[in-house]
């Protein structure tokens, strides 16, 4: 029987003729999705290190002039610090907020370090300028 000819016993669909199919060409189009290995992200994290680590610095420094200012001032019961705890604590809430939002969680862990890092630095930089 020619290809494509109508076969009676198929009630008149056409009948094929079976191929064989390589094995390794059948497990590359059809076998497990394997991802390719991904190497980007290392600048990213290095940036958002980078970020942490100036946001950190210049809140230390912050923290140190608020106690060099309120040590000469004089004698105080104390150390009143009510003032910078909260608001050290407005600012870690800041990322943990942002780690919790749906966009951020579908990024990568260095996107999400520099993310953080951008919010929390902008923040202290802004706390800066103001006390300056």
């Amino acid at each position: 029987m020619a290809r494509g000819a109508p076969d009676p016993s198929m009630g008149g669909h056409l009948a094929l003729k079976e191929t064989t199919v390589n094995p390794d060409t059948y497990a590359t189009l059809y076998g497990t999705r394997r991802p390719a290995p991904r190497r980007g992200g290392t600048g990213i994290a290095v940036m958002g290190g980078v970020l942490w680590a100036l946001s950190l610095q210049l809140l230390g420094l912050l923290g140190f002039l608020e106690l060099w200012a309120k040590a000469d001032i004089g004698p105080t019961e104390g150390i009143p610090l009510r003032r910078w705890g909260l608001t050290c604590i407005g600012i870690a809430a800041v990322p943990i907020g942002l780690l919790r939002t749906p966009v951020v969680r579908r990024l990568s862990v260095p996107a999400r370090v520099l993310v953080t890092g951008l919010a929390v630095c902008s923040i202290v930089l802004g706390l800066a300028i103001r006390t300056f």
